[in-house]
């Protein structure tokens, strides 16, 4: 049986054309041809109400649209340099718009700015990057950090590492069964002091809490070792360690 709902709109007019012939031609109602030829009446009517032309299947009303009234505020709020960064995101405009008494979602403000083409849009920020230079000396630059082997939670197998930056070597490591802490740092630097005599002079880390306790930074003031913490987002900086990972 044809599907008449996926005719093109040449085909309905040309069926439309072929009742009107057959009708001349058997003289016969278009009941009856209609009836011959297959073709509901529902169908055949509906295409003369809409002149064989397909309808749009796009909704008339979209219920969930935005007022153009708040789209224009919330795009006005977000070009708004006199405030902070915070508060042209599209988490600051909901707050400020629920203070406001105007209660919409933070998807519906995300949506709205990603239309217009400013969800990310925040000028006068740039990200600046320190670039370390190479150690020239064993020991003078060490890079730890720590991978998991194993997701048998609540005890995975993790290793914790130290490479030294000049001589790519391992110079201390540790397999540990619970998640990394200020004591395995501690650990991971009294390795190194047994093994070759002394501390690094720079220990280089990300910003994991474990790195960033007090007893490790206390540990490390007293024992003359700088810490250097590299920026967020930038695993580059710690390439020798990371590349440990990789290789692993």
């Amino acid at each position: 049986m044809t599907k008449y709902n996926i005719l093109t709109d040449y085909e309905k007019q040309r069926k439309l054309r072929e009742i009107e012939e057959e009708c001349k031609r058997v003289n016969r109602s278009k009941y009856w041809v209609l009836k011959k030829l297959s073709i509901p009446k529902s169908i055949y009517y509906d295409w003369l109400k809409t002149g064989w032309q397909s309808k749009s299947k796009v909704l008339h009303t979209v219920w969930n649209k935005t007022p153009e009234a708040i789209e224009d505020l919330i795009i006005k709020m977000q070009n708004n340099t006199d405030v902070y960064r915070s508060e042209r995101s599209y988490l600051g405009i909901a707050d400020n718009l629920c203070g406001r008494g105007i209660f919409i979602t933070k998807n519906g403000i995300w949506s709205v700015l990603k239309r217009h083409g400013k969800n990310r849009q925040f000028s006068g920020t740039r990200k600046i990057f320190i670039i370390y230079p190479r150690s020239q000396r064993f020991l003078d630059v060490v890079c730890i950090d720590d991978i998991g082997l194993t997701n048998n939670k609540p005890r995975e197998l993790s290793v914790f590492k130290a490479i030294d930056e000049y001589s790519r070597e391992s110079v201390a490591i540790l397999f540990v069964r619970h998640r990394i802490n200020r004591y395995d740092v501690i650990k991971l630097l009294k390795q190194i002091k047994r093994r070759y005599g002394r501390y690094p002079k720079i220990f280089r880390l990300d910003n994991a809490q474990a790195h960033k306790s007090i007893a490790a930074k206390k540990f490390c003031l007293e024992n003359n070792i700088e810490l250097q913490f590299i920026d967020k987002g930038t695993p580059q900086h710690n390439w020798p360690v990371e590349s440990f990972n990789g290789v692993l």
